[in-house]
Order: structure tokens, then C-alpha cells, then sequence
């Protein structure tokens, strides 16, 4: 019985087995869909026919140049080729002028492609012209036409620059705020470093986006006039107003930067946390400058994988006690070492001995120690991972986890309790005031995480008044459009502002009052309901309910959720710091080489 899918049709089997009474029906009742499956048909014998012949061309070496014919349809008549025989007039660029390249949208994106190989890889243009390449090109497309590299570095660069600028400016257009974050990470094997500014930003389906809107290789840390300069930069090349930009979190350890006055500068939590835990571990390792550098001496016994990948966070630059500024491993990256070598303990004592290694060997007073910071690392490492969020943590997290990790860390004396409390009073230091500042404790406020479980004293005043703020600000986000269809009309505020004429004497004192009823109610409301640890705040937003019910915070969370929180782990995963070397500015021209590192980090965030 052959039956139709669409319509429901039938009819009996034929006895020779054929198809062609379901291809009639198709043709007469659905002829669209009829048509795409002639079209797969038709493409399918075509490739077919394609592979038999280019197997057949180079299984005897021939050099061919394929018929121009479409993907899919029936072969057009084309004309014949002319007989070019040995010593024949015919030149090669009569040859292009009659004859046009094959499948022109196949070679477009094998050439985007290898656009995107240079700068996801950080190849120098050269590359394009080495032996191997041209070889591959042909083995995987004979009838490609490889063009040389200066085709690639002054029209495929920046063709494929303005696809990706294009599509990040798109996607600003739709933000009503977005945050800045810097970053600066030390490159291997090389003394120049890495200055990324990632732009950060809630879309129109309240979902968490960044961009990397410039990076630069740099000698020395950026001054605060370069800081500035490079934000300017920023801001016209993606045409981002300053009204739109909340804040800027800086990764890297520079000491009372200064930015532009239009927006408030702040330091990465992970930046004080680094150093609160160096203040700790400073008491234990600093007893033995040895023991240290035979951690490092032993790890690459037990780590089978890349460490230049596995400890990539390494990069990122640290502050010493001196003030100066090098590269050491972070807490997070000792973290992972330490319990890697505590599983693989007696793994390793074999090793050890194999190798008569006698520095690497370690006694149980050594292990024990281990142990013990294992131990002190471990409730800081655990809270961390409960509030990331995939690949952004956003600045509401901040006091939250600030709280837990002291209240953790003092809760637990059973070892290294000087150690403990050495990184709470130096966290504490760094965190001093931090729940008068606008940008933590509102961010805090409208994660339903937290809300106002967190804070000492009460935040409800301050936290009326930004309420009472948007309320009087217009609304331009389209997901907000559905705000008026859903007003209560019980409420008497809302009644007399929709069924009574507005006074001409003193329409501000009328609009005020309504401002602060809706901002108290609302407020009263949100903050009746416990914190839900398990609720995604975004998704929590991005419900229709909560938008109608809470509008003016959502406003507030469009803003101060799009900050983040801890260093992004996004750079880490995404960017392949192992691949790019001092010898790009050879390479490279200036402006090509900021266009490639900017694609680098952005293919990899976008897809290609």
C-alpha cells in the first residue's frame, strides 16, 4: 500500500514494485512538494556524476575544467568547449572570459573559509601559498581556483570583518544597555600580551550575549589615556550611544584607572579573590620555596593532556605584593592540580620510582599539606560553581557569593585555620562598601536568586527609587509592548489615568504619584517572595508573567544583569592563546592584524 504523508491518499502496491502512481499524485495534487523532491532528485544524480568524473580526472592525473552547469535541475545546453590543441593561440584569458567559474557560491564559501582558517588559527598570510595547502585545495576541490594571498588580506579580510561588525551591530541595536569588560592575558612563549574589551548585553528574548568589539597585542599594560581612547574607539565603530553603556569591569590589575566620565569603571571579583587567596596560601607556601616548584616539576607526570590548554587561566596576569604585575598560576588552576595529584597518588609513587626521580618524590608530610589546601580551596571552588552560568556570571552574584565563601570558610577550623582567616579579612578589605554601590546591590536585588536575602541592612528605599526612576523613562525594548494590555484595572491609579482627563496645571505631580504607587506596589510584591536558589534569572525574566507583573524591574534587570560578575570563562575557551606569537606583526599589516584577532575571538562566539 503506498500512502501519502501529506493528504493522507492511498492506493494499492503495484506488482512491479514502481512509484511512479505516487509520483503522478504528487505532481497533480502537491506540486511544491513534488518539485523539491525533483530538485534532491536531480541534485543527487548530478553529484553523482560530478564524483564519478573528478575520481576518473584525478585518477589519471588530468587537469580538468568542469562544465558550468547549475546544482540542481536538468543539464542546459552549453555550448562546446574549443579545442585548444598544443601550440594553439587560445590564451588563458580568453579562456576565463568564455568559460565562467563553476558553482560561484561554493567557491565564495570555500574562500570564506579559508578566511576564517587564517584568523581562527592566527596564520600568517603566507599560509595560503605554502605547498601542503595548495595540495589539500586541490585533493578536496580540483576546480577551486587558489588566489594569491594579497587577494585575501586586502578584500576576503575585510569582507568577512564587516559580515561579522555587521552582525554584532544588528544585535546592539535591539539592547537597551550594555557593559564593557576588559581583559589582559599574558601570550606563551612571548613577552607581548593580549587586551580584549568584550562588550556585554541582554537581547531582545532576554538571553545573556557578548562581543568581542576590539583586541590588540600590546608590550605594557594599557595607561588609563589608552583605556579611554580604545573605549572610544569601540563605541563609534559599533555605533553605541553613552547613554547606553552601564559599566566597565576590568580583569586586569591596574590601580585607580580613570575612565571616561559617561561610565563608571569596576574591579573583576575574581581579581580580589585571586589576591585574598594569595594572601592565605602565602602563610603555607612561602614556608618552603621549594615545595611549590615541585608541584609544577610533578604535574606534567599525571596530566596526559595539553597543559598549555588545561591551565590557559594561567595566563591572565596577577598582582604581587610589590605592585608589580606577573605571570602566575590562579588559585582555581593550583585548585585542579592539587586534587588531579591527590587521585593519582599511588599512580604516581610508581611513576616517581620508575623515573629514580629523587626531587619529584614527595613524603607524607608533603602530601598531607596537599591535602590541607585541597581542603581550604575546596568550599570557594564549590560556590563558584554553583552561580556560574554557562559562559556568564553576572554582577549579581557578587555579594551573594562574597557572603558564602567567608561564612564557609570560618565555619570550617578543622586545619590551616590561620590560612583561613588570613583570605577572609583580605576579602573582607577588598569588599568593604560594596553594599552601597548601585551596580552590586540593584544587580542583586532583581536576581530572583537572591533579591534582598543578602544584604545587612534594608535596601527597599534605595531600591524604590530606581523603581520610581523607570517608571518615568519610555519604553523602548519591544518585549515591554505587552505591558499595557495587562494592567489591572481595579487598581485606582491605573483607572483614573485611563478613564479621567489628565489636569493641565499639574500633570508632573499626577505622573509622580502614579510613578511611586506602581514602583511600591511592585516592589512590595517582588520582594514577598522567597529567593529561588534553582531559578535561571534570565529565564525568569523572559517569562511573560513576571514581565507583566514586575515591568519596572525587568527595566532594571535589562541593565544591571548585563555586568559581569567573575572573569568570563568564555576567553578561555574560545581563544586559542596558544596560537598567537610575536610574529603576527611581521606578518600582518596593523589594521589587518586587529581585524584578524577581532575575528578570532568573534567566529569562535558566532560560528562560522
Amino acid at each position: 500500500m503506498l500512502i501519502c504523508n501529506t493528504c493522507s491518499w492511498a492506493i494499492p502496491k503495484p506488482k512491479d514494485c514502481t512509484t511512479s502512481s505516487l509520483l503522478h499524485h504528487l505532481r497533480k495534487k502537491h506540486p511544491d512538494l513534488y518539485s523539491s523532491f525533483k530538485d534532491r532528485e536531480d541534485r543527487t544524480k548530478y553529484e553523482r556524476a560530478s564524483a564519478a568524473e573528478r575520481a576518473l580526472a584525478l585518477a589519471h592525473g588530468l587537469k580538468r575544467i568542469w562544465k558550468s552547469e547549475p546544482e540542481a535541475g536538468p543539464e542546459p545546453s552549453q555550448p562546446k568547449r574549443p579545442n585548444c590543441k598544443a601550440g594553439s593561440s587560445f590564451s588563458s584569458v580568453s579562456e576565463a572570459t568564455i568559460w565562467e567559474p563553476p558553482h560561484r557560491e561554493r567557491m565564495d564559501n570555500i574562500e570564506k573559509a579559508i578566511t576564517q582558517l587564517l584568523c581562527t588559527a592566527t596564520l600568517p598570510p603566507s599560509f595560503v601559498e605554502s605547498p601542503g595547502f595548495r595540495n589539500l585545495i586541490t585533493v578536496i576541490s580540483p576546480r577551486f581556483h587558489l588566489k594569491p594571498r594579497l587577494h585575501f588580506t586586502e578584500n576576503s579580510l575585510s569582507a568577512l570583518y564587516e559580515e561579522y561588525t555587521t552582525k554584532i551591530r544588528t544585535m546592539l541595536n535591539s539592547a537597551l544597555f550594555v557593559s564593557f569588560s576588559t581583559d589582559v592575558r599574558a601570550l606563551p612563549n612571548s613577552d607581548e600580551l593580549l587586551l580584549t574589551f568584550t562588550i556585554h548585553f541582554i537581547d531582545d528574548r532576554m538571553v545573556p550575549r557578548f562581543a568581542t568589539v576590539s583586541a590588540n597585542l600590546i608590550r605594557e599594560l594599557p595607561t588609563p589615556d589608552e583605556t579611554r581612547a580604545l573605549l572610544a574607539k569601540a563605541l563609534n565603530s559599533f555605533v553605541i550611544s553613552q547613554e547606553k553603556v552601564h559599566i566597565l569591569v576590568e580583569h586586569w590589575p591596574i590601580p585607580s584607572v580613570t575612565t571616561a566620565s559617561y561610565v563608571k569603571h569596576m574591579s573583576d571579583f575574581s581579581q580580589k579573590l585571586q589576591k585574598a587567596i594569595d594572601e592565605g596560601l602565602k602563610l603555607v607556601l612561602n614556608e618552603n620555596d621549594s615545595f611549590f616548584a615541585q608541584i609544577k616539576q610533578t604535574a606534567p607526570k599525571v596530566w596526559k593532556g595539553d597543559m598549555d590548554k588545561c591551565f590557559r587561566d594561567c595566563s591572565r596576569l596577577c598582582k604581587t605584593s610589590t605592585g608589580a604585575t606577573e605571570d602566575r598560576m590562579c588559585w582555581n588552576c593550583l585548585y585542579g592540580l592539587l586534587c588531579r595529584l591527590l587521585e593519582q597518588k599511588n599512580s604516581l609513587a610508581f611513576v616517581l620510582v620508575e623515573a629514580n626521580s629523587e626531587k619529584s618524590s614527595m613524603d607524607s608530610s608533603q602530601w598531607e599539606r596537599i591535602r590541607e589546601i585541597v581542603d581550604v580551596l575546596k568550599p570557594i571552588d564549590f560556590a563558584i560553581g554553583l552561580v556560574k552560568h554557562r559562559h556568564f556570571t553576572p554582577i549579581s552574584v557578587v555579594i551573594p557569593l562574597y557572603k558564602v565563601i567567608v561564612r564557609q570558610l570560618r565555619e570550617d577550623t578543622t586545619s590551616l585555620s590561620d590560612v583561613r582567616e588570613a583570605i577572609c579579612i583580605a576579602l573582607e578589605e577588598s569588599m568593604a562598601g560594596c553594599e552601597d554601590q548601585d551596580e552590586l546591590y540593584l544587580a542583586t536585588l532583581v536576581d530572583p536568586r537572591f533579591r534582598a536575602a543578602y544584604f545587612a541592612g534594608d535596601k527597599r528605599q534605595e531600591f524604590l527609587e530606581k523603581l520610581e526612576e523607570m517608571a518615568f523613562l519610555p519604553v523602548e525594548n519591544p518585549m515591554q509592548g505587552a505591558e499595557a494590555n495587562v494592567e489591572d484595572c481595579s487598581n485606582p491609579f491605573v483607572a483614573f489615568r485611563k478613564f479621567e482627563p489628565p489636569s493641565i496645571t499639574t500633570p508632573s505631580n499626577l505622573s509622580k504619584i502614579e510613578a511611586g504607587t506602581r514602583a511600591l506596589s511592585e516592589l512590595e510584591d517582588y520582594l514577598s517572595h522567597d529567593p529561588s536558589f534553582v531559578t535561571d534569572p534570565y529565564e525568569f525574566w523572559q517569562n511573560d508573567v513576571n514581565s507583566a507583573k514586575y515591568p519596572l524591574t525587568k527595566k532594571l534587570a535589562l541593565k544591571y544583569l548585563s555586568a559581569p560578575g567573575i572573569s568570563m570563562d568564555c576567553q578561555s575557551l574560545l581563544s586559542r592563546l596558544e596560537s598567537i606569537n610575536s610574529g603576527l606583526h611581521s606578518s600582518w599589516e596593523p589594521d589587518d592584524l586587529e581585524k584578524v584577532l577581532f575575528l578570532h575571538h568573534n567566529i569562535l562566539t558566532f560560528g562560522f
